[in-house]
């Protein structure tokens, strides 16, 4: 009797287990979440939450943030009763997760942009090989044309914010939701770089950000990166590879630079953990001057090295893992996949 009485103090909750179960169900098929979920009722919704929360300069997820946390807090106070209590906080956890879901996180399980390229996802040691050297030759020749010489690193004039938002505007990743993004400078900028975040979005006003320590090499790919998250391309992976497409067939120089020297950046960390010889190799095909950039950006940030970094980046690991990206953190390394497969079809 006891465990019935139970069910019937807790039947206010019946209603979010219920939706909760029927996420449960959609999930298992992403074509169905493709076609229904991201290309009709989130496209649809998103353009208007999108529009709504762009006409405040300020971050409006930032302050819900803040606010939230407190007025809960508030609402499980002294005079209520333990049970009265746990009720209230499942209900806002209930919330909270169906809210997620329905304005962004469903997209986590859309079918991969991998699926929808040819080819397959497996490449030989070879074809990584080809792919880097291809991103070399790339990198090195634009950073010829904007530096002095190859042993100068490129000097950015401005943030570049402004030519980075044409340039994921005109990607063809927006083709069909035909948004014209902002991005906003967190409010959370130091803590973000205490934990070594670049950017993120918030899934509730769908507002895009980024850290405002960034350096400014990096500027382009993060607002690009983030702004792939508001057309509703969860995977970081996706994120990633969208950014750099973006930023590749910009019309500014700088934003090339960009985004060229980031698909490099992880195409030698792959070959560094599968051929150190090669990647020593590789690495002395690089002009001196892109070598300078990536220090820049790894002195950056290190002053903001501290041992909680590692627990930040854990609790981000489990959260991805949660959401059906099954690498974790590991997933950015995924863009890899992408690039290699893009170059291959391309030869073909």
């Amino acid at each position: 009797m006891k465990f019935y009485s139970i069910l019937f103090r807790l039947k206010s909750l019946y209603p979010y287990v219920f939706i909760l179960l029927l996420f449960q169900l959609i999930i298992r098929y992403p074509n169905l979440i493709e076609n229904y979920y991201s290309n009709l009722v989130y496209k649809n919704i998103s353009y208007y939450i999108i529009l709504f929360f762009n006409k405040f300069r300020f971050s409006v997820g930032d302050l819900l943030y803040l606010f939230i946390p407190i007025v809960f807090f508030l609402k499980l106070n002294k005079t209520n009763t333990r049970r009265k209590n746990l009720k209230i906080y499942l209900k806002v956890l209930f919330g909270v997760y169906i809210i997620f879901n329905i304005q962004w996180g469903l997209n986590y399980h859309r079918i991969p942009i991998q699926e929808k390229l040819t080819n397959t996802k497996n490449y030989s040691l070879g074809q990584l090989k080809k792919t880097t050297i291809y991103y070399i030759n790339k990198t090195n020749k634009i950073h010829k044309k904007i530096s002095i010489n190859d042993s100068i690193s490129v000097k950015f004039d401005n943030d570049l914010f402004f030519e980075s938002l044409e340039s994921i505007k005109n990607s063809s990743y927006n083709k069909n939701q035909k948004l014209n993004p902002t991005i906003k400078k967190s409010l959370f900028s130091l803590p973000l770089s205490y934990m070594g975040f670049s950017g993120y979005i918030n899934p509730f006003t769908l507002e895009a950000h980024i850290n405002a320590n960034v350096s400014k090499l990096n500027i382009p790919t993060t607002i690009c990166h983030e702004i792939a998250h508001q057309l509703g391309y969860s995977a970081e992976n996706e994120a990633n590879y969208i950014s750099i497409e973006a930023t590749l067939n910009s019309d500014n120089e700088y934003v090339n630079y960009s985004g060229s020297t980031f698909a490099l950046k992880y195409l030698l960390n792959e070959i560094y953990l599968n051929d150190k010889k090669t990647y020593k190799e590789l690495i002395n095909k690089i002009n001196i001057g892109v070598l300078k950039n990536y220090k820049e950006v790894s002195e950056n940030w290190k002053r903001y090295k501290n041992p909680l970094e590692k627990y930040f980046k854990k609790s981000y690991d489990i959260y991805l893992k949660a959401n059906n990206q099954t690498k974790g953190i590991k997933t950015y390394n995924l863009v890899v996949d992408l690039l290699v497969n893009e170059y291959v079809n391309s030869e073909l």
